[in-house]
């Protein structure tokens, strides 16, 4: 199993990546999906809420804070977030496009939106945000009409998929992208070689990884995507031999993918040695 469309989507949007914002067109008559002429608005801070819908903080006197300021009624708005892989090489996720209107947070819903923002993103500058329209930072709700997930591919040069706004609010993102890095990390420096005998019973090839062990690339809650030859070749653009991972059952947490992965990298009596 792997990741849908619309749970990639619901991580990328998350809060923890940088978004990149588009201003379009407010006017009765304009399409779902823009037009969206003005130039881009980088370094929006935002995170999402338990329905996958982004919520925006506008610090006053920034450019958002500027533009939203001029605006009459509901903004159309689109909210850009470009997967950043954990390492060098690594596939992406892809970028996900959210378009809709972006209307204030009502005065009685502003505790609870700060504190959904802040399961995401505990950003500092929500200790300014408060009920008071003249407070130093606002915060804003993005209400999906439209939702994009687009992603690399080598054959096709590229593919974008509608993703239904319902699918989107009903998934959850994953819970292992925050720390993805740090675990990847963990596999290479402590069980790259618990990995590698591992995939190599798995493989039945005793001479599976002659120009080096295997890289773990990705993680996620349902498996691990592995570089089978990260060797010479790879390094000067070869074709890199891909393998995903897939777990018994998708992981909870952190806590959930050790007890998962325990079997697998302790199978010989080695890791009972290290652990003492």
């Amino acid at each position: 199993m792997r990741p849908s469309a619309a749970e990639t989507a619901r991580t990328l949007a998350r809060g923890r990546l940088p978004g990149l914002v588009r201003i379009g067109d407010a006017s009765p008559g304009a399409s779902s999906g823009g037009p969206f002429g003005d130039l881009p608005v980088a370094g929006i801070q935002h995170a999402t809420d338990r329905l996958g819908r982004p919520l925006l903080l506008a610090p006053a006197g920034e450019e958002l804070a500027t533009r939203l300021a001029r605006a009459e009624g509901p903004v159309r708005l689109s909210l850009s977030v470009d997967d950043v892989p954990p390492r060098p090489g690594a596939p992406s996720l892809g970028r996900v496009r959210i378009v809709g209107d972006l209307r204030p947070v009502s005065p009685a819903e502003t505790r609870e939106a700060v504190l959904e923002y802040a399961g995401s993103s505990a950003d500092p500058d929500l200790f300014d945000v408060g009920s008071d329209p003249g407070d130093r930072v606002a915060i804003h709700r993005l209400e999906p009409s439209r939702v994009t997930l687009s992603r690399a591919s080598s054959e096709r040069g590229g593919a974008t998929e509608i993703i239904d706004p319902a699918a989107y609010a009903a998934a959850e993102p994953d819970p292992l992208h925050e720390c993805e890095r740090d675990l990847l990390h963990d596999l290479a420096d402590h069980h790259r070689t618990q990995l590698e005998d591992y995939l190599r019973r798995l493989l039945d090839d005793p001479r599976a990884f002659a120009h080096g062990p295997p890289q773990a690339m990705r993680l996620d809650r349902y498996g691990i995507v592995l570089d089978l030859n990260p060797g010479p070749g790879s390094a000067r653009g070869e074709r890199r031999r891909w393998m995903r991972l897939e777990f018994a059952r998708p992981v909870a947490g952190q806590h959930d993918l050790a007890h998962l992965l325990h079997p697998i990298l302790c199978a010989h009596r080695r890791c009972d040695a290290e652990d003492e």
